[in-house]
């Protein structure tokens, strides 16, 4: 497979050449957008429900279910909390490893994606 020839900067008229997968050089790459954090998660309500969930259950429970031990670091809502999902129900609690938790996002993610592109009256044709 022969190489892609790189392009230059998008930033009229830098000279450097393009980062792979990018349209800017180093200097030019535009900021990212920083991650708003829901105020929830830095409540001290959800800190000590996560650190008690998470003394209640180490190991990442998608792991276990799956026959890995992997120490969990983190708690996630079965339901969203904007989709209605309890704050600090038991029952609403799942202990993951950073792995499963990203795996679980980017499938939401995905779905949520393509559920906008079917919805009735959608302009996007098959």
């Amino acid at each position: 497979m022969a190489n892609k020839s790189r392009k230059y900067c998008a930033a009229f008229p830098c000279p450097n050449l393009a980062i792979p997968g990018s349209s800017y050089c180093q200097e030019h790459q535009p900021a990212r957008a920083p991650k708003e954090t829901d105020p929830f998660y830095l409540s001290v309500r959800w800190r000590r429900f996560r650190d008690w969930y998470i003394g209640k259950h180490p190991l990442c429970e998608q792991c276990e279910r799956e026959g890995r031990l992997t120490r969990a670091v983190m708690v996630d809502h079965v339901i969203e909390i904007k989709d209605g999902g309890a704050l600090t129900s038991e029952e609403n609690a799942l202990a993951m490893c950073w792995k499963c938790h990203g795996v679980k996002t980017a499938k939401a993610k995905n779905h949520r994606r393509s559920c906008k592109s079917n919805r009735v009256g959608s302009t996007k044709e098959s």
